[in-house]
């Protein structure tokens, strides 16, 4: 009986002690009821605040892995867990941020996209975005899909450094500028 206790004891500390390293970051203002989706029957620990949502979930290995994702990108499909990772349900690229793929339907007036080809994470822009690292998208496009209007993506953050200007869809961004993207704006 005292093996087994052990043996349970060590199991739970192992397990919390691999989880505790990574986690939601701490938030002072008030939680969002998490999004409906598959994800709650795989995922524990689930945290929403800000449009985002935070979840320790299991892998098909078994093993369990913080995610996160932004559940607005999702519009009404919810959330699921893909193998770890929280992700859009129904498709969407499987970066952490959500989106849909190139064809999908967009809200937005230009989408970022993580790879070449319109692949990837997605980040739908709705509007000017001086710094893209506060929605994890920061270094990370290499195509845009332009749906509305002119859109001129800059280097650094604040509009600063290169700018580049597109006014249509680019499938593929030249070498200076793929993963380079800190920050989009709408110029008409």
């Amino acid at each position: 009986m005292r093996k087994t206790i052990s043996l349970i004891a060590f199991g739970v500390a192992a397990l919390t002690g691999a989880a505790a390293h990574a986690q939601a970051p701490s938030w002072n203002g008030s939680y969002d009821d998490p999004p409906r989706g598959s994800y709650t029957r795989s995922c524990r620990e689930i945290t929403a605040f800000n449009g985002q949502v935070w979840a320790l979930c299991q892998s098909g290995g078994g093993r369990w892995t913080w995610s996160s994702a932004s559940s607005r990108d999702c519009g009404g499909q919810g959330l699921e867990n893909r193998d770890g990772r929280l992700a859009c349900a129904g498709g969407g690229g499987g970066y952490p941020g959500g989106g849909r793929p190139g064809g999908g339907t967009y809200r937005s007036d230009a989408v970022l996209f993580e790879h070449a080809g319109y692949d990837g994470g997605a980040y739908e822009v709705r509007g000017d975005m001086p710094d893209l690292t506060a929605v994890r998208f920061n270094d990370k496009a290499s195509s845009i899909k332009v749906l509305r209007g002119e859109w001129q993506v800059c280097e650094d953050i604040n509009y600063q450094g290169r700018c580049w200007t597109f006014s249509r869809d680019e499938g593929l961004f030249g070498r200076d500028l793929n993963d380079r993207i800190s920050s989009i704006r709408r110029v008409r």
